[in-house]
């Protein structure tokens, strides 16, 4: 009975802590996909906003990733406008200083199924 007894604790114990299958799991800010995703949804979001100035990642501040037929990435990160104007933009902008330098909070989910070449901005909150 004892045996039981403990087999189904440990059983629980283990269920209870384990990653939610399916679910999203925090990631590595240096995973290449992760990269890709942040990359995408940046250039989506200066495309999308009328403002004359790119704006750029300040500050990762949390990646997630979910399997789903293909990856679905959650990212969070703190961004500030550049230097750059988007009609003229170059590789380096520096960002803003002084009273223009606010930054602002963005949550992308982006969709990745590289077998298929396809990656896709789902939800863009700033």
């Amino acid at each position: 009975m004892w045996k039981l007894f403990f087999t189904v604790i440990a059983a629980v114990s283990l269920v209870g802590s384990a990653v939610l299958v399916g679910g999203f799991q925090d990631l590595d800010v240096n995973d290449g996909g992760a990269r890709d995703a942040l990359n995408f949804a940046v250039a989506k979001h200066n495309r999308g906003s009328n403002d004359l100035y790119l704006s750029q990642v300040a500050q990762v501040i949390r990646v997630q990733r979910q399997l789903v037929a293909g990856y679905k990435y959650l990212i969070t990160v703190k961004m500030v406008k550049s230097e750059c104007r988007k009609d003229n933009a170059k590789d380096a902008c520096a960002a803003q200083q002084g009273s223009a330098a606010r930054s602002y909070q963005c949550k992308f989910t982006v969709w990745s199924r590289s077998w298929l070449n396809d990656i896709q901005l789902l939800k863009e909150e700033c």
